[in-house]
């Protein structure tokens, strides 16, 4: 049986090794569902010296898989919101792709409204803004495993060969489902805009979100908002990985100045 998700600092986060200087800025990276931090293997060389990266590690998936999986974003939040504490001494900024852009954002709201913290970026990728989400009804998750299975092929985001592993899927299949039944249940409620500025990202093949679906992340913030798209499909971050982080470091250099 898996247990509930242990609240320390340490459970959540991995470092991401990169070129790390003392009181630099904190960029974590919030990843798409059923995927954990090792999505964000190798990022550190990418980005800006200075920068230092985390990958935040959700329950349920690779060195957490014992424990037990969130399906509630306000659950989650309640316990990423005092894991990630002792990392916001200093200037921090969010990257999410996908189910990670919802919890990033909603994550900044949360620490805006109870701690009085934000980001100095958000970066949000492959999301459309949150009043437009995408929810499917809680019923259309009532999927098989070969559903679930065929979900994950369309994503294009797994190796076949993984797919065909019956080890690997009974690994996988809960934490996607509670990723999926997180996604589905999420309502955009209305509230304080944020004020910092805003990248929002996209695929031009992703047939999910489309460049207006992006656009509107302007409406939540009092910040700018840039809009980036990339070749590929919704998950273009993959493909694409040394432009998104060309344009992420683009982004952290200006700022907080």
């Amino acid at each position: 049986m898996r247990s509930a998700p242990p609240q320390t600092a340490q459970s959540w986060v991995r470092p991401i090794p990169g070129r790390t200087e003392p009181g630099g800025l904190r960029l974590f990276c919030f990843p798409y569902a059923g995927a954990g931090a090792s999505v964000f293997r190798g990022w550190g060389a990418g980005l800006p010296e200075g920068v230092e990266a985390f990958a935040v590690q959700l329950p349920g998936r690779e060195d957490r898989f014992f424990d037990r999986p969130i399906a509630d974003l306000d659950e989650l939040l309640d316990a990423l919101v005092p894991a990630l504490l002792p990392y916001l001494d200093r200037p921090f900024a969010f990257f999410g792709h996908s189910m990670g852009a919802i919890v990033s954002w909603e994550l900044a709201r949360r620490l805006q409204r109870e701690q009085g913290l934000e980001p100095v970026r958000v970066m949000v990728s492959g999301c459309r803004a949150l009043p437009s989400h995408e929810s499917r009804k809680l019923s259309e998750l009532d999927l098989s495993d070969e559903e679930l299975i065929n979900e994950l092929r369309r994503l294009n985001g797994t190796p076949e060969e993984l797919l065909q592993n019956p080890d690997f899927v009974t690994f996988i299949l809960p934490t996607f489902r509670a990723d999926l039944s997180l996604f589905a249940g999420y309502v955009y409620r209305p509230g304080e805009l944020l004020s910092c500025p805003v990248s929002a990202f996209g695929g031009d093949a992703d047939p999910r979100v489309s460049v207006e679906h992006l656009d509107g992340w302007a409406e939540l913030t009092t910040g700018r908002t840039e809009v980036e798209i990339f070749p590929g499909g919704h998950l273009f971050l993959n493909a694409e990985r040394e432009s998104v982080l060309r344009s992420i470091s683009r982004a952290l250099p200006a700022v907080g100045h």
